[in-house]
Formats: structure tokens, C-alpha cells, sequence
């Protein structure tokens, strides 16, 4: 196969980078930047904040079906960053979905990586990774003036979704189903405008008649229980979770557009064929389409320990714990319309362990949300925004006292890490 040349321009020098600025990365280069360590932070996209930018509610802070808080740190920071902007409701720590204003969010974390004293590179897609045996040595972005800026470091975080670094580094990176490879399906999230608040069906309502409509087979799209969810500050708005997209690969950019495309047809037939003929809604109009489809599963990194399913719903706790969730399995199957659910005990919750956040095969990468070490099953938990966010300023943690102290991975003192993120006010236990 040819290879491709590019100018390379050596850009600078940090102790930490970390690729990926969604959620959970923008937690994981604040917790680096706070621990002393000079921060870099790469996105592919113009902007930060991934998911947490299409309408998505944030996922809920508490035990399962209680009140107590096993969520801490940076995720409940940044939603009372939005609650001083007017960006969130006041009563968010109790409950299950939260939801918030996007567009707020986006000023909130731009904020927040100020404050932190982050660097900020957007428009970057990650090219290449300089690799020295067991240690990473550099990454290098594509730059739009045609050459690739090249950026060292002592410790690297793959918060990318994708688990890009770890797989351009020649590293191990399973992907989807242990027995066929298979990923989740996707969602393009989209919102309406022009509800009548006090006609509108109820959510429960609404979704049963989705679902009896889908079954006539009257539809394109094989989706069933659609989620509706309120748009914070928005009165007549809903945003809806109610497409599904299904491709082979979600890392193939030729089939990434066709899901895109795919996206925005079930979005027309979903407002044109069904939801104007429902209660409230009849003069609704599409107000915003998500700026990218929502991706649940692609590669994850090799981690010295494989987060299971039994781990999950038997609410084990780990000794090495840097992480807490109580948040469900939701499995989007490929081979069926309807999510699969695997809930815990009602009052109880897991942790999630350090290892998992290691990658095996490299002394210095550190992995969050989407990218951490866990079965298919297991992802299907710990993919949503605040065991992402969580995971996040774990391995951000992990990575400054990593390269500040020039500790392999693998070696660094857990004692003294959850000693840091309790300080920080997350929970880890």
C-alpha cells in the first residue's frame, strides 16, 4: 500500500495529552492541568463537549433508585457551572437524566479549561503516533495549512471514543461483540420546536404508538421505545432519541456518511409520518439536528483488567476503585429494535476499577470513557456522560502524577491516587 508524505513542524512539549474533547476528555485535560501537569487537549471537531453537545441529558448522579450520590468531582462541577448560567434546574442531583442547555454547556467548558490552564488544539484529527517500544513518545494532528503538528509528551490519555491513539500505536483495540465483532446501533439526536405543553402526549403515550406504528412495518426506521426528553430553557421543545442507524464499522468514515444521511431520513419520516398526527404536536418543525451522529460503540483499549457485566450488576467494588455508577446496561442491539436492560439492586452501585483505565501493552496511556478496558455488555453502562466524565478525571489524575513523577502506569501509587481524587471531591468508594 503507498504511504502518504506530509511536512511535519515539531509544535511543542507537554507532560500530558489527551485526544478527544468530548466529555470526558475535557474532564480528564482539567484533572491533568489541576494536578501541576502542562496540559494539551486535542479534538477533531471545531468545538468540545462531543455528546454532550446533541441534546443528550447528562446521566444521573445517584445509587439506582435513590437518593444517594455515587457520582462526584468535575461532572457535578460542571452542571452547577450550568446552574449559575440558568443552563440546568436546581434540583438536578436527584434526578435520573438530567437534562441541560447545550449551548450553555459549550460557554460553561470553555470556561472550565481557561480556568485549568489547558491548551486547546480543535479542527486536529489525530494522524500518526511516535512510538518507542513500550512508551509513546509523540503524537502528530493534521493541520489545515497542509502540514501535521507533531506534540510530545510524558503520558497521553485516549479519550477519543474510538480508541484512535491506542490503534494508531499498534495497540491491541477489541471492538463490538466478543463472538461476531457487531457494535452497538447508532442515534441521530434531534429536537422539535412548537409543542403545545399543554396538549402534548405523554412520553409513555407516545412511544407506544411509535412502537405499533414500527410494527406494522410501515416505517424505515427498526427503532422502538423512543426516548423524549425536555429541552432545558427551551419551553415547546423536545428532544428526541428516536432513530436507528446500523452500520458495519463506525470508524469507516465512507459508512460514517451514510449513517449520517440515514439519520436525517428517519428524522423526516419520524416528524412527517407520525409525530404531527400526535396530540400537541401536530404543528411541531424540527428545530435542530444533532451536529453528528451519535456513535454508542466502536474499538476500546486492552486494559490490564476487562470490565465485565458481573461486575457491573452484582455492584462489585473494587479495592483499586477510582470511579463510582450505578447506571443500567442499555445495549442497542444490532440484530434488534429494542434496547436490552440489565439493571442493579435498587440503593446499590459499582466502582469502577484503575486497571481497567490502563492500557496493557504500553507504559504511559491511560484510557476514558468509551475507551476503557470492558466487555461489549459492560461499555453499554459505562459509555453514558457521567461515568464517562468520572472515568475522565480519574485517568487525567492518573496521567499528570504518571508523567510528573515519571512512573510507569502500571506502578503509580493507586493509594495516593484516590487520595488526590478524593480531594478533588470525587467519589471513589
Amino acid at each position: 500500500m503507498p504511504e502518504i508524505s506530509i511536512a511535519v513542524e515539531d509544535a511543542g512539549d507537554y507532560d500530558v495529552i489527551v485526544v478527544g474533547g468530548g466529555l470526558s476528555g475535557v474532564c480528564a485535560a482539567v484533572a491533568a492541568a489541576r494536578t501541576g501537569a502542562r496540559t494539551l487537549l486535542c479534538e477533531a471537531l471545531p468545538f468540545v463537549g462531543g455528546n454532550g453537545t446533541t441534546g443528550l441529558p447528562i446521566s444521573g448522579l445517584c445509587a439506582r433508585n435513590s437518593d444517594k450520590i455515587v457520582v462526584g468531582g468535575l461532572v457535578i462541577e460542571i452542571i452547577e457551572l450550568l446552574l449559575k448560567r440558568g443552563g440546568v434546574g436546581a434540583d438536578f442531583k436527584l434526578k435520573e437524566w438530567i437534562p441541560v442547555d447545550a449551548e450553555q454547556l459549550q460557554l460553561a467548558l470553555g470556561e472550565l479549561l481557561h480556568t485549568a490552564g489547558v491548551t486547546l488544539l480543535t479542527y486536529s484529527p489525530l494522524l500518526a503516533v511516535g512510538r518507542e517500544q513500550s512508551r509513546i513518545r509523540d503524537l502528530s494532528f493534521y493541520n489545515k495549512d497542509g502540514r501535521a503538528l507533531r506534540y510530545r509528551a510524558a503520558a497521553f490519555v485516549d479519550s477519543s471514543g474510538d480508541a484512535q491513539l491506542a490503534r494508531l500505536a499498534g495497540l491491541t483495540t477489541p471492538m463490538g461483540r466478543q463472538r461476531d465483532g457487531q457494535t452497538q446501533t447508532m442515534s441521530l439526536v434531534f429536537s422539535v420546536g412548537g409543542v403545545d405543553e399543554a396538549r402534548a402526549e405523554s412520553k409513555s403515550a407516545l412511544a407506544e404508538a411509535w412502537n405499533t406504528l414500527q410494527a406494522s412495518g410501515a416505517t424505515r426506521n427498526k427503532r422502538r421505545d423512543p426516548a423524549v426528553n425536555e429541552v432545558f430553557g427551551r419551553p415547546g421543545w423536545r428532544s428526541f432519541i428516536a432513530t436507528r442507524v446500523h452500520v458495519k464499522k463506525g470508524t469507516d468514515n465512507r459508512l460514517l456518511a451514510d449513517a449520517e444521511l440515514e439519520g436525517r431520513r428517519q428524522i423526516e419520516e419520524f416528524i412527517c409520518t407520525f409525530l404531527r398526527s400526535r396530540a400537541g404536536y401536530e404543528n411541531c418543525f424540527l428545530a435542530q439536528i444533532s451536529s453528528h451522529v451519535g456513535v454508542r460503540e466502536t474499538r476500546r483499549v486492552s486494559g490490564l483488567y476487562e470490565i465485565t457485566t458481573a461486575d457491573l450488576v452484582s455492584g462489585r467494588k473494587f479495592d483499586d476503585a477510582v470511579a463510582c455508577s450505578a447506571s443500567s446496561i442499555e445495549i442497542h442491539l444490532p440484530d434488534s429494535g429494542l434496547p436490552h436492560w440489565q439493571h442493579l439492586q435498587d440503593g446499590d452501585y459499582y466502582t469502577i476499577p484503575y486497571r481497567a483505565l490502563v492500557a496493557r501493552e504500553v507504559d504511559n496511556l491511560f484510557a476514558s470513557g468509551r475507551c476503557i478496558s470492558a466487555t461489549h455488555e459492560a461499555l453499554a453502562a459505562l459509555r453514558v456522560l457521567s461515568p464517562a466524565m468520572a472515568t475522565g478525571q480519574a485517568a487525567g489524575t492518573a496521567a499528570a502524577q504518571s508523567a510528573l513523577n515519571g512512573v510507569a502506569a502500571d506502578r503509580l501509587d493507586v493509594v495516593q491516587l484516590r487520595e488526590t481524587l478524593r480531594a478533588a471531591g470525587a467519589i471513589v468508594e
